[in-house]
């Protein structure tokens, strides 16, 4: 929202999206001080890429305050996702999905070093 330019900006989002995706695809269950760490640093690369996309002339306050009810729904969303886990059919759902985040996340990756 400041304006402060950060390099590799989608870079770090395509290596995002590629880490998520081998997490989920592996059941990678890090200690939380470690996964705490990793989405912080990412964290900071979404963080700018949406706030660097503020339209001219806009609140940042409601603007902010439209991406935390927007991330809290895709947490919601997240999480009910998951419970399929509990099954042996869920988990290779899971697992599934977490293949094509990677995909996808390497795809964005090509794209932005294109």
């Amino acid at each position: 929202l400041m304006g402060v330019p950060l390099p590799g900006v989608e870079v770090g989002i395509a290596l995002s999206g590629i880490l998520l995706g081998l997490a989920v695809l592996s059941e990678w269950r890090p200690p939380l001080w470690s996964a705490a760490v990793i989405v912080g640093f990412f964290a900071v690369f979404h963080g700018h890429a949406h706030g660097a996309e503020l339209p001219a002339g806009q609140s940042g306050l409601t603007y902010s305050i439209g991406f935390v009810v927007a991330t809290g729904c895709l947490h919601g969303a997240g999480i009910a996702i998951g419970l399929i886990h509990r099954w042996p059919w869920g988990r290779g759902a899971l697992r599934a999905a977490g293949a094509g985040v990677a995909a996808a996340g390497i795809w964005f990756l090509w794209r932005a070093l294109a």
